[in-house]
Parts: C-alpha cells; sequence; structure tokens
C-alpha cells in the first residue's frame, strides 16, 4: 500500500467511527427525549389533579361566604 491508500483508510476509518458515534448519541438523546416526554405529561397530571382540588376549595369558600 503507498501512502495514498493509507490516508484513504485512516479518513475511511474515522468516518466510520464518526458515523457510529453520532448514531449513538443520536439514540441516546431519543431515551431522553423520552423521559422529558413521560416527566411532562405525569407533570401535566399532577398539575390537573391540583387545579380541581383549588377550584373545589374555591367553589366551598364563596359558598361558605355567602
Amino acid at each position: 500500500m503507498d501512502l495514498k491508500d493509507k490516508i484513504i483508510s485512516i479518513a475511511l476509518a474515522s468516518l466510520i467511527g464518526l458515523i457510529g458515534f453520532n448514531l449513538k448519541e443520536t439514540w441516546t438523546m431519543k431515551g431522553e427525549i423520552m423521559k422529558l416526554q413521560q416527566g411532562q405529561v405525569a407533570l401535566y397530571k399532577k398539575m390537573n389533579k391540583i387545579n380541581k382540588v383549588i377550584a373545589k376549595k374555591l367553589k366551598r369558600k364563596n359558598k361558605s361566604d355567602k
């Protein structure tokens, strides 16, 4: 192998390594995004519960004030 072939093979090996790293990072980010979305759904449900409780308490307070 001459120098040109060695340079091309090193460049190809580097490219394959970078593509593999990029795929791994993309897969990891996908997992993190799914966790964030699940957390967002859980927070939304908790907020709805809290809002309902507050609304009930306000209604009771308004009825007792009258």
